[in-house]
């Protein structure tokens, strides 16, 4: 479930002029509100900026919409998400997490290295496991404690 729609609504915008700031097809931006196509993690970062709010509201995790304050740290290839670094922080192992989102190692670890891009229902269960924000995750701000849950994904 995201708030895509409802957002570009409130702020007046047209789906053709969110897709054309994306640079892609109307019908390409029509399938992440419809919830057709699951929305790259590059994408999905600049429709919070766009759309003026935080991620895990637009994913439905929190009722905030407050933006985080943005980050200090500036982003080249080796630093495309926070995946790494929060698991190290737990003493967790690929493989532990791996678990948790019933995948392979291998898979995961292409996650953490930026080789393959990672699913939205796998950045919601790992903002969930670690209890910080999507935009934490993905280099959007420094703060780690997230926007407070709704309650019934406490």
């Amino acid at each position: 479930m995201n708030r895509l729609k409802s957002l570009r609504k409130e702020k007046n915008i047209y789906q053709k002029d969110i897709a054309q700031m994306l640079k892609m097809s109307q019908n390409g931006y029509s399938q992440y509100e419809n919830e057709i196509s699951n929305i790259p993690t590059k994408n999905l970062k600049k429709l919070a900026r766009i759309l003026e709010t935080n991620i895990d509201y637009i994913l439905c995790l929190t009722d905030d919409k407050t933006i985080y304050p943005y980050s200090k740290i500036i982003l080249t290839e080796n630093n495309m998400n926070r995946l790494k670094e929060v698991r190290e922080d737990r003493d967790l192992l690929q493989k532990d997490i791996a678990k948790i989102l019933n995948m392979s190692q291998n898979g995961y670890s292409q996650y953490e290295i930026g080789i393959s891009d990672i699913p939205i229902k796998n950045l919601i269960k790992l903002a969930i496991f670690y209890d910080i924000s999507i935009d934490y995750l993905l280099y959007l701000t420094d703060e780690r404690i997230p926007h407070k849950r709704k309650k019934e994904m406490n």
